[in-house]
């Protein structure tokens, strides 16, 4: 038996300040939040979650939280490239990669949510 087929349903992001990190994925990224206990959010046929640091899968303390973040990558058109990248300014978040001017390599936006995590926005195949 293979996953290779099977499609990621679910990403959890531990999170040390939900109600900042829902304000991000909501407000900055657009996307729609889903009712329950968690932040959720649908993306296509992904959900993503944000739990809280200091549950049973993500410990509040040790070098378990203290290790890297994800890096969440999302395809949009070439052309609304720019557009993000005004948003993002607009909004203060932290831009770690501004996407090539005039169409320049590389095609591709990389900002930090509040919490480190990378997303990164790239243009999409034609």
């Amino acid at each position: 038996m293979s996953l290779g087929a099977a499609p990621v349903a679910r990403i959890d992001l531990p999170s040390r300040d939900i109600g900042r990190q829902r304000e991000f994925y909501s407000r900055v990224l657009g996307l729609a939040a889903e009712e329950g206990a968690y932040a959720a959010f649908r993306c296509g046929a992904l959900r993503l979650v944000l739990r809280p640091r200091g549950d049973a899968l993500f410990p509040s303390g040790g070098a378990a939280a203290a290790a890297g973040g994800a890096l969440l990558a999302f395809a949009v058109p070439d052309d609304e490239l720019e557009r993000w990248h005004r948003r993002m300014m607009m909004a203060r978040v932290a831009v770690l990669e501004a996407p090539g001017a005039n169409g320049a390599a590389p095609r591709r936006l990389r900002v930090s949510d509040p919490e480190g995590n990378v997303v990164e926005l790239f243009a999409a195949a034609p």
